[in-house]
């Protein structure tokens, strides 16, 4: 796999916008501003996945794509005071597009969305939302285990950790 630099990872135009090399990349992981790395196949054209991170990967959001480049899944993971050195995963957000449609499509263009907030004493949020519906579905849910919620914070270089799938606890009951 390959690893492109930039700002952030341009859907349409499959590339990273403001291109940067490695030692640029290098250099903002230290000082800033923030960076994107986002993992690409030998085409270079469709990521696994993207990171955008604060200097010294104080915050970090990792976007998942399909096959056809639409961001399908968002991980947000934060530090947080009482745990140095590692991240709190604080909110997941998944994707639904159209049956059959085979193109890129940005994420208006999904039909349906859930976004799960939690927090470390086990309080979270889901949000199911239909785009041109006026009323989402709002549940809250306290009891929740968020044990696997914590990751190390990455080394520059560490990236597959934070950006390859994996499935928090979800919310159950109300």
């Amino acid at each position: 796999m390959t690893y492109r630099y930039g700002r952030d990872w341009h859907g349409k135009l499959r590339k990273p916008m403001q291109e940067i090399t490695e030692a640029q990349a290098r250099k903002r992981f230290t000082d800033g501003p923030h960076l994107s790395v986002s993992r690409v196949d030998a085409a270079g054209e469709v990521p696994d996945y993207t990171l955008v991170l604060q200097p010294g990967a104080a915050y970090v959001r990792s976007s998942r794509y399909d096959g056809h480049g639409r961001e399908v899944s968002v991980y947000h993971f934060r530090e947080q005071d009482d745990h140095p050195g590692e991240l709190f995963l604080e909110e997941v957000t998944v994707r639904v597009y159209p049956d059959g449609e085979e193109r890129w499509l940005d994420v208006a263009g999904s039909k349906a969305h859930t976004t799960v907030t939690f927090r470390p004493n086990g309080w979270a949020r889901a949000r199911f939302a239909v785009p041109g519906l006026d009323q989402a579905r709002v549940e809250e849910f306290t009891g929740v285990d968020v044990s696997g919620h914590w990751v190390q914070r990455p080394e520059f270089g560490d990236w597959d950790g934070l950006g390859e799938a994996r499935e928090p606890a979800l919310p159950t009951g109300g």
